[in-house]
């Protein structure tokens, strides 16, 4: 801090202390000489006085800790609330920098920063340095996942789901209007003449191939709901026609029967004498036993017939649902070339049934109702279905654009003069449409301003009161003396001068006192 005031506060209070003491020291009985004693010595105390006063701020004097002394340390804590709300609230206010920003020409000083050659040449340079870093950066992976993933995060906030929304909406409508009319008209005009030129021979073999384990499955549904509706009836029917066959071929039956019983005898010569006793001694007969042979199968038949608990019953209708429901690979093949040929016979007749339909109105409406039900049962499914395609398709579609971009203004950048070229260009371009909207940029950049100002306001008065706690006391001592303890030491003169003016008016009074009496 500076110490000139100082010096001479502390000069006049010495001169006055010397003064005084002279005063005392030389015996002269003169008026002006006694009003020279009174003068000095009011001056000394006025002078003693105010150092007291001024010393008492910022620390004990003569450190002697007198109470009430030293004051800006015992009211640290008081000063620095004061000071920090002074600030915040009074000095920098809201009101008052809002009205001070509101001064603020933000179009002009970014004009004027643009004009000056220096800042110019500096934009170009950086520009065009970050820019080169730039063309580098886009050749890498990491320039490729950071693209897409920022097109990616954009399609995923709500983007697609609404599009997707709109694209059946508008699809719904479409449908539901008139217009639909002259597209089904075009439509099916080209369907006609597709359906009356196409070849159906290779597409039925193709349409039966790709779809064969439908039809077998198809078959064997329809085949087992057959025969669980009618097993009954064709097994009554079966079991009738097998006894019926049993009847009139019951003489070659018994024919059959006897040759097995003569193959039986020329097994072995045992045999043939065992039946031959049999035979003679009325044991074996072998038309009755044929008899009963016979009539045992068709009671078993008959049982079979009759009962629906009968396990031969029920081995055979497992077995043809077995059959139906896992044919062998030739049934199979005559399933599917029969379907195919039923097909191909009828292909004629097909077509023109799907020109007349397609033609008359209750194809149209037909056409119509089915696609509204698919779009409003299946419009989101199928949109879920397109989602990731048609999201993957955009996002490269987007990066390819960027690289474009990129691309086509890559000599421009790397080109010095046609990079300043270009820059010009566009800055003259930024400079008229700034002039135009000069009063809306600064009515944006001060409402910003204002506004983080507001926002952040409280953080004036925190960083003053933090500044301020982050000194000890001597810094803060040494700090408030050195901005105004040199005007202070003022105070220490004056009370010496004014000391010294009212020591002279004292002793003109004593004096006028003693002439009075």
């Amino acid at each position: 801090m500076k110490h000139d005031n100082k010096v001479l506060a502390n000069l006049f209070l010495l001169i006055a202390f010397l003064i005084f003491i002279s005063t005392f020291l030389v015996d002269v009985s003169d008026v002006w000489f006694y009003i020279l004693r009174r003068a000095s010595g009011a001056a000394l105390i006025g002078g003693i006085a105010d150092w007291f006063a001024v010393t008492a701020l910022f620390r004990h004097p003569l450190n002697i800790p007198i109470p009430h002394t030293n004051i800006i340390e015992n009211n640290r804590e008081k000063l620095i609330n004061t000071v920090s709300n002074t600030v915040n609230d009074t000095w920098l206010g809201k009101n008052f920098l809002g009205a001070e920003i509101n001064k603020i020409d933000f179009y002009g000083i970014i004009i004027k920063t643009l004009e000056k050659d220096k800042y110019n040449k500096k934009l170009i340079f950086y520009s065009r340095k970050y820019l080169i870093k730039f063309l580098k950066y886009s050749k890498t992976d990491k320039f490729n996942r950071f693209v897409n993933d920022k097109i990616g995060r954009a399609l995923n906030e709500d983007l697609f789901n609404d599009l997707s929304a709109r694209i059946i909406n508008g699809i719904t409508l479409f449908i539901e209007r008139d217009d639909f009319d002259k597209t089904y008209k075009i439509l099916v005009s080209y369907i006609k003449n597709y359906i009356s030129e196409y070849n159906t021979g290779v597409a039925v073999k193709d349409i039966v191939e790709s779809s064969s384990e439908e039809i077998i499955s198809s078959v064997s549904v329809s085949g087992r709901k057959i025969i669980n509706d009618n097993f009954d009836n064709i097994v009554v029917s079966l079991c009738g026609f097998v006894n019926l066959t049993i009847d009139e071929n019951e003489p070659l039956l018994r024919r059959h029967i006897k040759e097995v019983i003569e193959k039986y005898k020329d097994d072995s010569f045992m045999k043939k004498i065992m039946i031959f006793v049999a035979q003679e001694t009325n044991v074996l007969d072998i038309e009755l036993l044929s008899n009963e042979i016979i009539a045992r199968m068709k009671g078993y038949i008959e049982d079979i017939k009759s009962n629906p608990s009968n396990d031969t019953r029920i081995k055979i209708r497992d077995y043809v649902l077995n059959f139906v429901d896992n044919p062998d690979e030739g049934m199979r093949n005559q399933i599917l070339n029969g379907i195919e040929d039923i097909i191909h016979k009828n292909s004629d007749r097909l077509k023109s049934y799907l020109i007349n339909y397609l033609d008359s109105g209750g194809g149209k409406e037909f056409t119509k109702k089915r696609l509204l039900n698919f779009i409003k049962s299946e419009g989101n499914d199928v949109m879920d279905q397109f989602d990731k395609p048609i999201k993957d398709w955009l996002i490269t579609a987007g990066l390819n654009i960027v690289k474009m971009i990129i691309e086509n203004n890559k000599l421009y950048i790397l080109n010095k003069s046609l990079f300043k070229e270009k820059f010009d260009y566009g800055l003259n371009l930024i400079r008229g449409e700034a002039l135009q909207k000069s009063n809306e940029i600064n009515s944006f950049f001060r409402g910003k301003t204002i506004y983080a100002m507001k926002v952040n306001h409280a953080v004036i008065g925190k960083l003053v009161r933090r500044y301020l706690e982050s000194l000890d006391h001597k810094k803060l001592t040494s700090q408030i003396e050195s901005k105004i303890g040199n005007d202070l030491q003022y105070i220490r003169i004056n009370g010496a001068i004014v000391g010294s003016v009212v020591g002279v008016f004292i002793a003109l009074i004593g004096l006028l006192l003693k002439v009075v009496h």
